[in-house]
C-alpha cells in the first residue's frame, strides 16, 4: 500500500463572535494542489468546520433549520477556495 500526503493551506479570516450576542462566523481560504472541488468541499463541510446546510437550505422561518446555520463554498481561483460558516446566536 502506498503512502499518500495531503497538503492544505488554510488561512483563518475570522472564528467566532464579532461581540456578544451576534451570530458566530467562521471564515477561511484554503489552498490544494493535492484535491478535487467535491473533496474540498467534503473537507470543510466534514472536517475543519463541521455544517449540513448550504445557504441555499437555509429556512429563516423553520427553527430546525434556522438553528443549524449554514455554509458557502466558491472557488476563488485555481486550487484556492472560501468557505464560510454561520452559526447563529441563541441568546
Amino acid at each position: 500500500m502506498r503512502e499518500k500526503v495531503i497538503n492544505i493551506k488554510i488561512k483563518v479570516i475570522r472564528e467566532g463572535q464579532e461581540r456578544p450576542y451576534a451570530d458566530s462566523k467562521y471564515e477561511y481560504e484554503i489552498e490544494t494542489e493535492d484535491m478535487n472541488d467535491f473533496d474540498v468541499q467534503k473537507f470543510c463541510t466534514k472536517v475543519l468546520k463541521p455544517c449540513s446546510q448550504a445557504r441555499s437550505e437555509w429556512n429563516q422561518g423553520f427553527s430546525d433549520s434556522f438553528f443549524k446555520g449554514y455554509y458557502t463554498f466558491e472557488k476563488l481561483g485555481k486550487n484556492k477556495y472560501r468557505y464560510f460558516v454561520l452559526k447563529p446566536s441563541t441568546c
